[in-house]
């Protein structure tokens, strides 16, 4: 494997393969999910594989039996444990009732809401809690205090949820802010 590029070579080293052994008893698809790894290297691994009388595993099922990714913030929904399924209702009925003109869409595999046009917010759900995604208006900081945030996320839990004011007032400010940016011009014929 010392022929492969520092990408590929990283990515398997991160994934605890460093022998074809272990590489064998991985699939393609496995592979190619690797962050850095692309398909370009499997035909020379393929090669040393075989060199030495092994072959790729093969997924346990075909491609068209894997259950596939969500197409609508419903779908997305539906597939979620209860209590995190429960939150983001909670929180899609929040984003809806506060910037009523909102509408829904489904947008890099999570849950999206567009004010005017424009993205307002991102909902989704990961194991050990759920996000808001998008920008966080100035002024926020200290109301959301008790929650991890980066620059364009906020993490909650089902048990402590964003406080319903506070969504509702940073709902609003990303609403205005969009607004100012992107104002809406009406056509007026004569």
């Amino acid at each position: 494997m010392a022929k492969l590029g520092a990408p590929a070579r990283r990515a398997l080293e991160s994934a605890g393969i460093r022998t074809l052994e272990q590489l064998a008893a991985r699939s393609e698809k496995d592979l190619l999910a690797l962050h850095g790894f692309g398909p370009a290297t499997l035909p020379a691994l393929r090669k040393e594989l075989k060199a030495v009388g092994l072959q790729f595993t093969t997924p346990t099922k075909p491609m068209r039996e894997l259950p596939k990714k969500p197409t609508s913030t419903d779908e997305y929904l539906k597939e979620l444990p209860a209590e995190q399924r429960k939150a983001l209702e909670r929180l899609r009925k929040q984003i809806l009732a506060a910037v009523p003109s909102t509408e829904e869409h489904f947008a890099y595999g999570v849950p999206a809401f567009r004010y005017n046009g424009h993205p307002l917010v991102y909902m989704g759900a990961s194991k050990n809690h759920c996000g808001l995604y998008g920008s966080v208006p100035p002024g926020f900081k200290e109301a959301l205090k008790g929650f991890k945030m980066g620059k364009g996320s906020i993490q909650f839990t089902p048990e402590k949820p964003i406080p319903a004011d506070v969504l509702k007032d940073l709902l609003r400010a990303k609403a205005a802010e969009i607004e100012v940016r992107w104002p809406v011009r009406i056509n007026r014929t004569r």
